[in-house]
């Protein structure tokens, strides 16, 4: 009686042909998963060694850090719907209103701080409903229901501050919300992690984030495979909506103010830091912590220039850089996976192919 005790040949050529694959393609793959974090360090060190005395300094991090929490939220708020293709271009204009409601309410209605937070978060829903709406019920494309509802959004902030500031009787307890640190740490910093850490659970441990990427615009095909394409799209745009408002009150807590004009000028940033987050950690896919890096990657840089004597225009033509890189890298990683998995079909199909070799064991 026989024992054959080696394993099949097939398998044997099969991690073989990965060995190979992972050992040529190794460096491709982690500097396109790990290069803009790499860059962020060149960009901080860069700058740091040529504008030492202002741009390395514990003050100027703090700031920077402190300063774009509130972008960083609205560009995860953009983040969440790109995860199942859709285009929320609401998520500025929803914090502008958001900022101006909650002076509003507080300043000149008298209006509890707690009250007036859960109708600015329940105005949220709303708009996230709307868009909702909009898209599956009227079959509008994502981008233009989302600019219609934008729009609205920005009159009725005019409307309700009169286009005027509001900053009179606004009550330290609320702007203490935003100004105040917590064992030295700034409270805006704390909100934010805080915020990654629960979006991150949500997409990555839980199968929210599987099925919102499986949807990537085909919703028929997604309703095929027995998703729920409603629930999700409603998932996507209320808690965009609601993202945006809560970067909304950390806007208004900060301030101390509500603004007429405020909202639009985060849209920009906000898709920047999406579509160049999705170049990095998850190559070709939009992804929270991608998102967070590539916010922070462009604050620095735009600081650094503006430290060295950049003209304030600098900060325009680089957000508008940043998307063109972010979409142009991203469509690449795309091809490039693709490209990928063809590869790795045909080495599979070409050893299956081979002539049988000779086993191995005797009796």
């Amino acid at each position: 009686m026989s024992t054959n005790l080696a394993p099949p040949p097939v398998v044997v050529r099969q991690s073989a042909d990965r060995s190979r694959q992972s050992s040529s393609e190794w460096l491709v793959g982690a500097v396109s998963k790990f290069g803009l974090i790499g860059l962020l360090v060149l960009v901080i060190a860069v700058f740091s060694i040529l504008s030492p005395e202002t741009y390395f300094t514990t003050t100027n991090f703090r700031l920077i850090l402190v300063n774009q929490t509130v972008t960083v939220i609205v560009a995860l708020a953009a983040t969440l719907p790109l995860l199942a293709h859709y285009l929320d271009a609401s998520v500025g204009p929803m914090l502008g209103l958001a900022q101006g409601l909650a002076v509003w309410l507080i300043a000149v209605k008298g209006v509890p701080i707690w009250l007036a937070a859960l109708v600015v978060l329940a105005a949220a829903v709303v708009v996230g409903v709307l868009n909702t709406v909009l898209v599956l019920r009227f079959g509008m494309q994502s981008i233009i229901a989302t600019l219609a509802t934008g729009s609205v959004l920005m009159g009725l902030l005019y409307m309700i501050t009169g286009g005027r500031v509001i900053f009179q009787d606004v009550p330290e307890r609320f702007t203490a919300i935003a100004r105040g640190d917590l064992l030295g740490v700034p409270l805006p910093l704390i909100y934010l992690v805080a915020v990654i850490l629960l979006l991150e659970f949500v997409v990555v441990w839980t199968p929210f984030g599987q099925r919102m990427y499986s949807m990537d615009g085909n919703l028929r095909g997604a309703a095929r495979a027995g998703i729920n394409v409603n629930a999700y799209t409603l998932r996507a745009f209320v808690g965009a909506a609601v993202l945006a408002a809560l970067a909304g009150l950390l806007l208004a807590s900060r301030i101390g103010s509500g603004q007429p004009a405020v909202g639009q000028q985060f849209l920009l940033p906000a898709f920047a830091a999406a579509f160049l987050g999705a170049a990095v950690l998850r190559p070709g896919r939009v992804n929270m912590l991608g998102t967070v890096i590539a916010a922070y990657f462009v604050s620095f840089t735009i600081a650094g220039l503006q430290h060295l004597g950049a003209a304030t225009w600098i900060e325009s033509v680089f957000n508008g850089v940043a998307v063109i890189v972010g979409v142009s890298v991203a469509g690449l990683a795309v091809r490039r996976r693709r490209q990928l998995a063809v590869r790795h079909v045909e080495r599979l199909e070409a050893s299956q192919a081979d002539p049988a070799h000779p086993e191995s064991g005797t009796s």
